[in-house]
C-alpha cells in the first residue's frame, strides 16, 4: 500500500528545537524511529517529512538524497542516537559506504558516548562504551587503506575538550599504526588516548569552558586534571598499566618539568609519549575562542623548533614522516 505523507506545521509561537541529522544515514529498509522532518522558506520553517514508523523505500531513499538538509526534534535526539548506535558497525564493515562517510558515522558515535562520559565520569559502563569506539577505530583502520586519511579530515576544527578527546584518538591511533604497533596495542593505546582528559569532569566548568587564557591560580587547577582521570579510570574498572599510565602522564616532559608526577626522559613510557605529542598537535592546531586555528605544517615546525625538551623528537618526526607518507594533514 502506498505510503500516505501528511504535511504538518508547527504553531510558530511553540516551536520545538530540531536538530540536523547525518540524512545519508538512512536507507532503504529501515524503518524510521522519529519522525523526520525537512526545512522551508525563508525562516527555514520545519514541516514533517516522513513519520515516524515510515518503512523507507527506494522512492523515499531518493528523496531524501535530494533534500539539502533532514530534522528531527531534539526531543527525539536520544532515538536518534540509538538508531546511529545499532548502524555503526554494519556501516564500518560495509565495503560499498565511502570511508568518509564510514569515518563521520564513526566519529558522530564517539561524540555521543564522550558527551555521557563527561556527564557521568565514574558509570562501570563507560569502560565498554569506550572500548566499543576505540575497537570500531581499529577495525576500520586495518579494513580500509585511507581510513586514516578519512578520519582525520573528518576530526573537529573547533577545541572542545569532548571532540579534542576523539581528535587525540585518531591521532594516536594512527601514529600508532604508522608504528606498526599491533591491534592489541593500538586498542590500549586508544583507550589511554580517549580517556586521557576524563579528570576534567573533575575541573571546575569556568575553568575547563573559560574563553581565554587561564590565571595562575587556574592552571594550578587544570593540572590536577591527569590524576583527576587516573583515579577516575581505577574507579570503572580499569587495570591497565599502559592504559592507566597514558592517562596519567600524557603532560610529563622530558626535562623534568611536566606534570603530575615531574618525570624525566626514558621514564616516560610510549604510550604518554604519543599521547603526549597528539595532544599538543591537536590544542595548537584547532581553533580555540581566543585564538585562530594554525596550519599542520605551521603546528608541527612550532613543536619542533621549541619544543625540544618536552616532547619525544622521534616521535613527532614519525608524526611529519606519516604525514608525508600519506599526505594526510595537508588540508587538517
Amino acid at each position: 500500500m502506498k505510503q500516505i505523507r501528511i504535511f504538518r506545521r508547527y504553531d510558530e509561537s511553540h516551536p520545538p528545537s530540531f536538530v540536523e541529522i547525518e540524512k545519508w544515514l538512512l536507507d532503504v529498509n529501515d524503518i524510521l524511529e522519529f519522525d523526520l522532518f525537512r526545512s522551508e522558506g525563508k525562516f527555514s520553517e520545519k514541516i514533517l517529512f516522513w513519520s515516524k514508523n515510515t518503512i523507507i523505500d527506494t522512492e523515499i531513499k531518493t528523496e531524501i538524497d535530494q533534500m539539502r538538509a533532514l530534522y528531527i526534534r531534539q526531543s527525539d535526539l536520544p532515538l536518534y542516537n540509538l538508531f546511529v548506535d545499532k548502524i555503526v558497525q554494519a556501516v564500518a564493515r560495509n565495503e560499498h559506504i565511502p570511508i568518509i562517510k564510514k569515518a563521520a558515522v564513526i566519529y558522530r558515535q564517539a561524540s555521543v558516548i564522550l558527551d555521557e562520559m563527561f556527564e557521568n565520569p565514574e558509570e562501570l559502563e563507560n569502560v565498554p562504551k569506550s572500548k566499543k569506539v576505540v575497537n570500531t577505530f581499529v577495525d576500520t583502520i586495518f579494513s580500509d587503506s585511507y581510513a586514516i586519511e578519512s578520519m582525520i579530515k573528518i576530526t573537529a576544527y573547533d577545541y572542545y575538550t569532548h571532540t579534542h578527546s576523539i581528535n587525540v584518538c585518531i591521532y594516536s591511533l594512527s601514529l600508532g599504526s604508522f608504528l606498526e604497533l599491533n591491534a592489541i596495542t593500538l586498542e590500549e593505546l586508544g583507550m589511554s588516548a580517549l580517556l586521557h582528559d576524563l579528570g576534567k569532569s573533575r575541573v571546575d566548568s569556568k575553568i575547563t569552558n573559560k574563553k581565554g587564557h587561564l590565571t595562575d591560580s587556574e592552571f594550578e587547577e587544570m593540572k590536577h586534571h591527569p590524576l583527576y582521570g587516573h583515579t577516575i579510570a581505577l574507579k570503572i574498572g580499569i587495570r591497565d598499566n599502559r592504559i592507566l599510565d597514558g592517562i596519567r602522564h600524557h603532560h610529563e616532559k622530558l626535562d623534568g618539568s611536566g606534570y603530575p608526577d615531574g618525570l624525566m626522559g626514558k621514564n616516560i613510557t610510549l604510550f604518554a609519549r604519543i599521547i603526549g605529542v597528539c595532544d599538543v598537535f591537536d590544542a595548537i592546531s584547532t581553533k580555540r575562542s581566543y585564538k585562530d586555528s594554525m596550519s599542520s605544517y605551521d603546528t608541527l615546525m612550532l613543536m619542533k623548533k621549541t619544543m625540544q625538551h618536552h616532547l619525544d623528537m622521534e616521535i613527532v618526526d614519525a608524526f611529519i614522516r606519516m604525514q608525508q607518507h600519506d599526505d594526510i594533514l595537508s588540508a587538517v
